[in-house]
């Protein structure tokens, strides 16, 4: 990855349970049958993207310039390990029909994609707290 994708950043537990918070809510809003499957694919993704963002900031970066949603998903196996190839890689793949979704294209996202994302960013929700209580556990303040 290059460097001038990534700036210096120190965190607080503030912060981190601030993004936790928010990723909750993104995942609870995904999971809202009424809104439509495009917003819901949406909100899981931010949720992901929230969440993956935690254990960059706690290894004292965050994305600077083009592609900050890049970054923060090649940076998940980075920091959290290699076993996060997949998962970074799946979420790019989402990152992209997202985009697809929000920009170009309405109503292309089908309710498994959605039930699909909202499930991995579940599974995903426990491993970063996970991470967190091995790795960081000052940085974990309420979330524990």
């Amino acid at each position: 990855m290059e460097r001038r994708k990534l700036a210096p950043k120190e965190t607080t537990a503030q912060e981190v349970g601030d993004l936790m918070h928010l990723a909750e809510q993104y995942l609870a809003d995904a999971q809202v049958e009424t809104i439509s499957p495009d917003l819901r694919f949406t909100a899981a993704y931010q949720a992901a993207l929230q969440l993956a963002t935690i254990p960059l900031h706690c290894a004292g970066y965050r994305p600077v310039g083009d592609g900050r949603h890049i970054t923060v998903f090649q940076a998940l196996p980075l920091v959290m390990g290699e076993e996060y190839n997949a998962a970074a890689a799946y979420y790019d793949v989402c990152r992209r029909k997202r985009h697809e979704a929000e920009y170009r294209r309405v109503g292309q996202i089908s309710e498994h994609e959605v039930s699909e994302l909202v499930s991995a960013v579940g599974d995903f929700l426990s491993a970063v707290r996970e991470w967190l209580a091995v790795n960081h556990p000052n940085l974990l303040g309420e979330q524990a």
